[in-house]
């Protein structure tokens, strides 16, 4: 077993499609059911339930996701000290309270953070791993690139 540190895998695509699926399905289907006044019996209410929340997990998926970033980078303090204020844009502060052996945490305050997730970093020598939700590694990206990190 090797002793250096994997940052944590969030949840994939098809775990998020099915979590945002069987939630949009389960309220499409109660709602059909109270406010069109259409019984289960009919199968219309499990047919609206299934379109949207076929609609819903695609969306949630692609949102949603984990995902991972890899970057070449040459100075590990040059990149953490462009990272941290790429994150800091995004309202993001790192957790000196976590307790990861070599991932660094960054998050929100508590009432944003129910919504935007953890972003985990691991840096290397040579390279590093950024993972979060796949909405904010567009943003994550897109500022690192301006610092002209690639």
């Amino acid at each position: 077993m090797s002793d250096e540190p994997t940052l944590p895998s969030g949840p994939g695509f098809g775990f998020t499609f099915l979590y945002y699926f069987s939630g949009t399905a389960l309220v499409t289907a109660l709602l059909a059911v109270n406010s069109l006044g259409i019984g289960l019996d009919t199968g219309l209410p499990n047919l609206y339930g299934t379109l949207f929340g076929t609609a819903g997990g695609l969306l949630g998926a692609f949102v949603n996701r984990s995902t991972t970033l890899t970057l070449p980078i040459n100075s590990r303090k040059t990149f953490k000290r462009e990272l941290d204020a790429a994150l800091a844009e995004m309202g993001y502060t790192e957790d000196a309270e976590a307790n990861l052996e070599g991932i660094l945490v960054y998050r929100r305050p508590f009432v944003r953070q129910l919504l935007s997730g953890r972003v985990y970093v691991l840096l290397g020598e040579k390279q590093a791993q950024i993972s979060t939700r796949a909405v904010h590694m567009g943003g994550i990206k897109k500022r690192l690139e301006a610092s002209g990190i690639r």
